[in-house]
Order: structure tokens, then C-alpha cells, then sequence
């Protein structure tokens, strides 16, 4: 028996079975959990803390429940809670993604990634719209996890905590509360039509229809107050954060209709509008739900754990092998090399680490971790190599939310999203001047058709079929892509690619084959010692020549360096007791008066070099018909760290006029993208992410090669499959011809709201109908992008 754990400020505890008041210290089992007349509750959730799914709290005196009104955070004060609800946690900053299935809108977007402006506690919030999921980073020091959730849930976001996590569970969030609302509206909306019967048929006015109007303002209140309570808020937030959004028309529609009603019930002067009222909510929640089913029918979250090109070295009993994320599990001890990403949250078991974070914070600061501490997903190890045991299940969905973060982003600018944005932006002002001028028209003209054209336009018109034709259309090319081992990170990369003109490769592990790399030497010259050490120093590194000496070497090798550098480009130096090794090019060998017109990689031990490896390089298959044809369209080159002895095979293949420049350290080659994008020109770098990743990043378009290795780099805008090479050209052409499907989708939604405004503006569209085509414009773009994108693609295939 132990004692239930609850916050200091709980004084008693509500059985959930037969309602009685437990004091909150009474004893538990380790099973059970028993209220003072003896009920037993399953206890699943309490090892969590996660009371609030069995038990009402009664709060000791003077303690405010303003918080756990139909809700209850209690829980997340608890440190276990917090610990594995938390995505990462240091001392500054925490994040954590939410489920958000309220997530409808353009406006939801908006007014979750500013909701920062409302306490200065949240540092930044990135929302997925598809996937209805919000990630908020918060400084814990100003605001606590409890409150960011009880933040969300004021401006009408309540989270649907994913307590599953805790036992690996997925589970797919469903707003159950709009099913309830839509319920409440449609049933008010019969019964106010009911009621209003005499008034379709023409027929006079009986003696109790005065009456009648009231029991209509009876059955509307909830229908507005409850099921259109969503748009209200909305509004009502983006207004105090003095902005403008599409649900400020909407929420102006609805209260104009509601209180001209009441207005004309009340005063007898007309029947009001209440059936178009409920009539408008309720088709509003059939096109939400509509949406919100079609996300989760179609599953744009992009499915990694099957086909991302990433593994990790785990250990097998006395060796180790590599395995594709979605195969490791709690418990494997896994070897993460210097330069690699940490694929999920782990213990260090030995040594110490020093972690690079800044692809979850953005903040290049390292930090130093001891043995037993805890690593977080989406640190790079920087150094020596180091052994984790993981204990959580490597979610690979989170690794390429972070990649889709504005961690590793600079200005790059997509056209197409600017575009979509600067027209969101004057829509709605643009629509609430329309609806004024026809009011003030139709007030002069005709009282009786003024309010209904009024609100007709405010509803009829919605930006939100321009915002989702880039999300849907490009998101389902992301998705087709995905299948085919080309990963982007958004659908900005997209608009992106379409505007290259210019195509730069890096030589060794892009056009070159990382598996076919021959590493030659006079092995009989080595010792047996020498190999050890040698063995030894190239495990420590990730770069493809390092992996083919380590092959060629038979023998064993040491795990732990007590010192580990890697120079980028140039080489990697080690110490193993009292030797000092170094593996590289001729100049990191023998300094600055050393040359490339040797080729290989030098080994030095003790100041003293010991062997000469030279490495013969195989091309990729299909490398030659792929440069050739990109050739007729880009201006194609090479930029290599490497000397130029394979010039003349490049020439062969490569276009005449395709500039070729070697001996490239990292530095040259950021200053070399950054000299073109200078004259003009949108650059694509291709690489493999060792050494270029400061060009894939400065670079418009930055496309990483992936071998079967840990090579991920947030850097990059794009991962190729290895396997998926020789394709890279038809992906390519499909990528530039589906700007045509985002014209299709422009065209559809402007015609739909030229449209609709025109016979709305004339009084001829009524509210309901207004309602009924709002969502309706929505569900085409969003269709026509799914059916095209495909379609197109198959042309490709």
C-alpha cells in the first residue's frame, strides 16, 4: 500500500464509482485504487497522474477553481507527467506538440503561432494544419506547462493530451464536441424552419405567432452561443491581438443576423432571420466536419517509419549493424558518430558528450553531458562517438517535424506563399467594405433584402479556398514523392525548386557511390599495431572515405578515442593512449606546404606517416544520362573537395560549358553559392551533407544524398534515397509542372468568389446557401489538387 500522490493544494478526492468525499492521503494498492466505502478503480493512469480521468478534486480554501472548471490540468504539475510529455527539456526551454483537432482555418494558424503576444512565457508555437498539430516552445522559468495548456483551452484550443505516449501508444484525436454541436444546430435548425412553415406558405399570421418567434430566439441562443461559439472566440481573439481574419466576417454575419431577428420578433415587425441563422451554423459545421474527416481519411502526415532513409548502428553482441529507425526499441544500445543526429531520447552510458541542440532550439550553444544523463532526439553529437541505451521508441515523425522548423531556415522566399499570404491579408478587409457599401445600398432600396445581402457576402466570400490550395494540392506531392525516396521538408520547397536555374554537385558520395569506394594500399607495410590504431581512428568517423579504409582493414579496433577531431574536408585525428593518429589529404598531412596532386588519404602516427591509401571512386548508376539531360535545361557544375585527377572521366559526361572547380574546403564552397545566388541566379546544391552542409543551407534549394547511414542534415531543404538517384530528373520536371495545378486551384477559388459575391451583392443569395457554398468551395480545392497532382504524377512515373 502506498499513498496517492496529489497536489499540495487537494484536500479531498470524489470517487468516480459512487461519489462520496476520500481524504486525498487515503491508501492505494499498487493495483487498485479503493475509495473509503471500498469501490475499486482500475488503475491505469495513475502512475501518470492522470487523476483527472477517475476523480473530482475538491480544492482546500482559498485556492481559486477557476482552472478546473470542466477541466482538469492538475496533472501536468506532476515532474513524471511532465518528463514524458515534454519533447525536450533544458533549463531555458521546453517544447511539446499538441493535438489540436479544433484546427479548422487559416485564422486557427494564425492566432496559435501568435499566441506568444498573450504571455510572453511562450517563446513560439509552428502548427501543422494538416495534421491538426501545434508545437509550442516556453521558457518554464515564466510560464509552466499547466498554463501554456490552460492558455490554449482559454482561447478555445483545449489539447488533446496524448497520455498514450506513455505506453507508445498512437491514437488519432478526434474532436468529439463538434458532433455536439452539429447535433444542436441541426436540430434547432428543423425546428425553427417547423415553426416558421406558416410563414413559407404564405398564410396569416395566427394569434400565437407572435409566440412562436420567441420559442425560435429560444432554440437559436445555444445554436449560436454553443455551436458557432468557435467562430466567436476566433473573432474575438484576433481582434484583441488587433489583427483581421476570415472568422471576424463570419462572427459579424452571425451576431447582425441573430440581433436583427430578435429586433424584428420582438418589435413585430418582421419575422427575422433565425431559421437562415441556424441553417448558416449549422452547413458551417458540415463543411468543418467534412474537412476535418478528409484529413484523416487521406493521412497527409507523411509515414516515415517505413520509408525514411536514415539507421543506426546498434549493438549486436559483439558487433554492431545498422537498422532502419522503425526497427529500434526501448533498450538498444545504439553508436551515434560525430556529425550524427541523435534518433531519440536516450541515457549516455559512458564518457561524457558534448551535444549541439540547435536544431531544436536554434540555438548553436553546447552543452556537456555526463554518463547517466539524458539525451534528447535531435541533438548532433559533436566529438567522439558515443553509446546511448534508449528509452523511448524512436519517432521519426518527430525528427522531420524539427527538419520542417524554422531552426536551420534563413530567408528563403517562395513566391507562391507570398503571394497566397499578401492576398489573405487584404481579403478580408476587402470583403467587410463590399458588405457595408451593400448594406448602405440595400437599406435605401429594400430594408427587407439589406440584412440577408449583408450577411451573404460576409459568408459567401472566404479566402480559405486560396489558403488550402497550396497545402492540399503540394501536400499530396509531398506525399507522392515521399513514396518514391524523395523527402522534402515542406511545400515551400516546392515553390522553390520550380524557380532553380542553376544545378551545383559535390563529386565524392553524390555522384560517387559510398558503397563502391576501393580503398588500396601495401598492407604489408602496415603492422599489426598500426592497423589496430588505424581501424581504430577511421570507426570514429562518418565520411565515406573513412568508411572504406575501415572496411579494407581486417582485425579489431578500439570503440573509445581518448581524444577525437574531425576537420572538415580536410581529415580526422585521434589519440589512443600515448598515439596520436591522423587520417586525411596530403595538406592536413604535411600542413601548408603540402599539395593535392597526390591523391589518397595519408596516415600519420606519432609525426610519422605510415601509410598511403589510394581510393578508386565509382560513379552512381544512371549519373551520366541525368547530368547530361539536366544539362539541356540548367546550367549544370561540379564543386568538389577533392583535386581534379578526375577531371577528364567528368568531361565525358558533364556539359562543355559546365564549370569545374576542385580542392574546395566547407568555406569555398558556401562562398561559392553564395557568389552565384549574388549574380542572380537560384541555385540547387546537391550533396551528401558532410562537408557542404553550410552551402545545402545557404544554397536555394539544398538536396542531400542518403546513403544507409546517419548522414540526416536539418540543413538541407530535401533527402534523395540513394536508390531513387537516377530518378531525380523525372521528380524534378513533376515538381516544375505542378505549379500549373496551383493555377487551376487559384482560378477555381476566384471564380467561386466572383461568383458568389455577384448574386450575393444583388440580394439574390441567401444566407443559408451563402453557408452551404463556404465549405463547399473549400472541399473542390481541395479535391481537384488530390485528383491532379496525381494524375500529373503518373505521366512521371
Amino acid at each position: 500500500m502506498f499513498k496517492l500522490r496529489v497536489p499540495e493544494n487537494i484536500a479531498s478526492i470524489k470517487c468516480a464509482h459512487c461519489g462520496d468525499d476520500c481524504p486525498a492521503d487515503h491508501p492505494v494498492s499498487d493495483e487498485k485504487v479503493f475509495c473509503c466505502n471500498g469501490c475499486q478503480v482500475i488503475y491505469t493512469l495513475l502512475k501518470d497522474n492522470g487523476l483527472g480521468d477517475y476523480y473530482n478534486f475538491t480544492e482546500k480554501p482559498g485556492i481559486s477553481r477557476r482552472s478546473l472548471a470542466g477541466k482538469n490540468y492538475m496533472f501536468l504539475e506532476d515532474e513524471d507527467v511532465i518528463n514524458n510529455l515534454l519533447e525536450f527539456r533544458e533549463e531555458k526551454r521546453c517544447k511539446i506538440s499538441f493535438s489540436l483537432p479544433q484546427i479548422h482555418c487559416a485564422s486557427c494558424i494564425w492566432l496559435l503561432e501568435n499566441i506568444g503576444k498573450l504571455n510572453s512565457g511562450i517563446i513560439g508555437s509552428r502548427v501543422n494544419f494538416l495534421s491538426k498539430k501545434a508545437t509550442v516552445s516556453y521558457e518554464p522559468s515564466k510560464i509552466t506547462l499547466r498554463q501554456v495548456v490552460e492558455q490554449l483551452d482559454a482561447i478555445g484550443y483545449p489539447p488533446e493530451l496524448n497520455l498514450q505516449k506513455l505506453t507508445d501508444s498512437q491514437s488519432v484525436s478526434i474532436d468529439r464536441a463538434l458532433y455536439y454541436k452539429l447535433g444542436l444546430a441541426g436540430f434547432s435548425f428543423g425546428n425553427i424552419m417547423l415553426l416558421s412553415f406558416p410563414e413559407y406558405l404564405g398564410l396569416e399570421q395566427a394569434s400565437d405567432h407572435y409566440y412562436l418567434g420567441f420559442i425560435s430566439i429560444i432554440l437559436v441562443i445555444p445554436v449560436l452561443f454553443y455551436s458557432g461559439f468557435d467562430y466567436l472566440r476566433s473573432a474575438y481573439w484576433t481582434l484583441k491581438m488587433r489583427q483581421i481574419s476570415i472568422d471576424i466576417p463570419i462572427a459579424i454575419g452571425m451576431i447582425t443576423l441573430f440581433l436583427r431577428s430578435v429586433y424584428e420578433i420582438i418589435s413585430k415587425t418582421g419575422e427575422g432571420y433565425l431559421d437562415s441563422l441556424a441553417g448558416f451554423i449549422f452547413f458551417l459545421l458540415i463543411g468543418k466536419w467534412f474537412q476535418q474527416y478528409t484529413f484523416y481519411s487521406i493521412s497527409f502526415d507523411r509515414n516515415y517509419k517505413s520509408y525514411f532513409p536514415i539507421s543506426a548502428l546498434i549493438r549486436s553482441g559483439e558487433s554492431w549493424e545498422s537498422r532502419s529507425l522503425d526497427k529500434l526499441s526501448p533498450g538498444d544500445i545504439i553508436l551515434v558518430k560525430n556529425e550524427e543526429i541523435i534518433p531519440g531520447d536516450a541515457i549516455l552510458l559512458e564518457g561524457k558528450a558534448t551535444v549541439d541542440y540547435s536544431f531544436v532550439t536554434g540555438e548553436s550553444a553546447l552543452l556537456k553531458k555526463s554518463e547517466g544523463e539524458k539525451l534528447f532526439a535531435g541533438g548532433k553529437n559533436i566529438g567522439a562517438n558515443i553509446q546511448l541505451q534508449l528509452i523511448r521508441k524512436v519517432d521519426q515523425s518527430y525528427l522531420t517535424k524539427l527538419w520542417d522548423e524554422d531552426a536551420f531556415s534563413i530567408d528563403k522566399e517562395a513566391k507562391t506563399q507570398t503571394l497566397v499570404a499578401k492576398t489573405g491579408k487584404y481579403f478580408t478587409i476587402t470583403i467587410m467594405l463590399v458588405a457595408a457599401i451593400t448594406l448602405t445600398y440595400w437599406l435605401y432600396i429594400d430594408k427587407t433584402i439589406a440584412f440577408n445581402a449583408f450577411t451573404a457576402v460576409l459568408i459567401v466570400a472566404c479566402p480559405c479556398a486560396l489558403a488550402l490550395a497550396i497545402p492540399f494540392s503540394y501536400g499530396n506531392i509531398l506525399r507522392i514523392l515521399g513514396k518514391k525516396s524523395f523527402y522534402l521538408k515542406n511545400v515551400q520547397v516546392i515553390d522553390r525548386i520550380q524557380q532553380v536555374e542553376e544545378i551545383i554537385f559535390d563529386k565524392t558520395g553524390t555522384i560517387t557511390d559510398h558503397k563502391n569506394i576501393m580503398a588500396t594500399s601495401d598492407k604489408d607495410t602496415i603492422s599489426a599495431k598500426q592497423n589496430y590504431l588505424i581501424k581504430s581512428t577511421v570507426f570514429q568517423s562518418n565520411h565515406p572515405l573513412s568508411k572504406a579504409i575501415f572496411q579494407s582493414l581486417d582485425g579489431d579496433f578500439e570503440m573509445e578515442p581518448m581524444f577525437f577531431n574531425e576537420s572538415p574536408g580536410m581529415g580526422i585525428e585521434a589519440q589512443f593512449g600515448e598515439y596520436n593518429i591522423k587520417v586525411g589529404s596530403q595538406v592536413f598531412i604535411y600542413g601548408p606546404n603540402g599539395s593535392q596532386d597526390d591523391t589518397g588519404v595519408f596516415i600519420e602516427i606519432n609525426g610519422v606517416v605510415v601509410a598511403h591509401f589510394h581510393m578508386i571512386h565509382m560513379f552512381r548508376p544512371g549519373v551520366e544520362r541525368l547530368i547530361s539531360t539536366l544539362g539541356r535545361s540548367y546550367k549544370v557544375s561540379i564543386l568538389s573537395g577533392d583535386n581534379d585527377k578526375e577531371k577528364a572521366r567528368l568531361k565525358c559526361f558533364f556539359p562543355k560549358n559546365a564549370a569545374m572547380i576542385f580542392n574546395q574546403s566547407p568555406h569555398d564552397k558556401l562562398n561559392y553559392i553564395k557568389a552565384r545566388q549574388y549574380a542572380g541566379h537560384k541555385v540547387m546544391m546537391i550533396g551528401d551533407g558532410l562537408n557542404d552542409a553550410g552551402a545545402l543551407k545557404q544554397s536555394d534549394v539544398g538536396i542531400v544524398i542518403s546513403e544507409d547511414s546517419n548522414n540526416f542534415t536539418p540543413a538541407c531543404d530535401a533527402i534523395l534515397g540513394a536508390d531513387a538517384f537516377d530518378h531525380l530528373l523525372n521528380y524534378i520536371t513533376f515538381i516544375r509542372q505542378s505549379r500549373w495545378i496551383i493555377i487551376g486551384a487559384f482560378v477555381l477559388a476566384l471564380l467561386y468568389n466572383i461568383v458568389g459575391l455577384y448574386f450575393a451583392v444583388r440580394g439574390e443569395l441567401s444566407p443559408v446557401i451563402a453557408a452551404i457554398l463556404m465549405p463547399l468551395s473549400s472541399i473542390t480545392v481541395m479535391l481537384y489538387g488530390l485528383l491532379t497532382s496525381n494524375l500529373v504524377f503518373k505521366k512521371y512515373q
